[in-house]
């Protein structure tokens, strides 16, 4: 098979993750994360029920579960997607393995593993009752997939050569990426804790610039959480708060380090190409932003949540194919 090919399967696989992304973020949105109690059928079923029959069989087996049947579809949805996009995954892997010589077996091998645990982790999300830890790794795993696999399609087709790598370049993109790797871990750690709505007023929080009373230890207790349903948000007001205002730092931390890339990107650095990936990131970022600020100005619209989302997501993309180019010595 020609490996162009492959890089196309790749590139739309990596596009499809996105779009998996988008739906769990608007299922979860939606509250619907456990509108099927169970995994990975839904009430017993491998549809959600519909006729009396299924729903009488339904409530027998969960007695306790008021029985949604839009939530259980949209939750449904995502699953089948997300079953679609395993299987699409294990395909990219054996024929990157098989028909690429450009790819160490490492990279088709890692998203194979992180399929698995993805899969894993969809099931504990449910089984746990929609514990912030578990989804936020879900999440970061998630965007962490469509990455690989972008990765996967720009290394497949082309062998790479790393000779005169500008070191300060990849320095700086690599501090940027942890970066945003860990700014995104405290976005998903906001929505999952329905702290995103903390504060309603910009670019103060609670009208005070550093707020009182935030309450970090329990806004930030990952491990030992008590088995509870996490769906209504249970976190007092303070520890929402202390949770929502890190977010806020951490963006403007973030900033200050993009701020610094760019500088480098368009005033030291002279390679074109670098230039013009570096804008797609410079227009990925500042739209990041103002999504980050009109979710708090506008109340949380879905439409907009669901996009700050992704649009992480295509900024960590991005990111990468900024490291692809800048170790990748060749203009092209």
């Amino acid at each position: 098979m020609d490996v162009n090919t492959i890089k196309n399967i790749s590139f739309f696989g990596a596009f499809f993750t996105l779009f998996v992304i988008s739906v769990g973020a608007w299922v979860r949105l939606t509250d619907a994360g456990l509108g099927c109690p169970d995994w990975p059928g839904c009430y017993g079923l491998l549809t959600p029920p519909i006729s009396d029959l299924e729903l009488a069989q339904a409530k027998n087996i969960h007695p306790d579960a008021i029985i949604d049947t839009g939530k259980a579809w949209r939750e449904m949805l995502h699953r089948y997607l997300a079953g679609i996009l395993g299987l699409y995954i294990f395909f990219t892997a054996y024929l990157t393995i098989k028909h690429s010589k450009n790819t160490p077996n490492i990279l088709p091998i890692a998203l194979v593993m992180l399929i698995i645990i993805q899969s894993i982790m969809g099931m504990l999300t449910v089984t746990e009752l929609v514990k912030p830890t578990i989804v936020t790794i879900h999440l970061i795993l998630g965007m962490t997939t469509a990455s690989l696999m972008y990765w996967n399609g720009l290394k497949v087709a082309v062998n790479h050569n790393m000779i005169n790598l500008n070191r300060t370049l990849v320095l700086i993109i690599t501090l940027c990426i942890f970066g945003l790797l860990t700014q995104i871990i405290l976005g998903g750690w906001t929505s999952t804790n329905y702290a995103s709505l903390a504060c309603t007023d910009f670019p103060k929080c609670s009208n005070q610039w550093w707020p009182n009373n935030m309450d970090f230890k329990n806004g930030f207790t990952i491990f030992n959480l008590p088995n509870i349903n996490y769906e209504d948000g249970p976190l007092e007001y303070n520890a929402k708060l202390a949770v929502h205002f890190t977010h806020r730092i951490g963006a403007l931390i973030l900033s200050l380090l993009f701020l610094w890339l760019f500088i480098y990107l368009f005033f030291v650095q002279t390679k074109k190409n670098i230039k013009k990936v570096g804008m797609i990131v410079m227009t990925l970022f500042v739209v990041q932003i103002m999504l980050g600020i009109s979710n708090i100005i506008f109340s949380l619209p879905i439409t907009i949540a669901v996009l700050h989302t992704v649009n992480a997501s295509v900024l960590l993309m991005s990111m990468v194919a900024l490291l692809y180019y800048s170790t990748y010595n060749k203009q092209r």
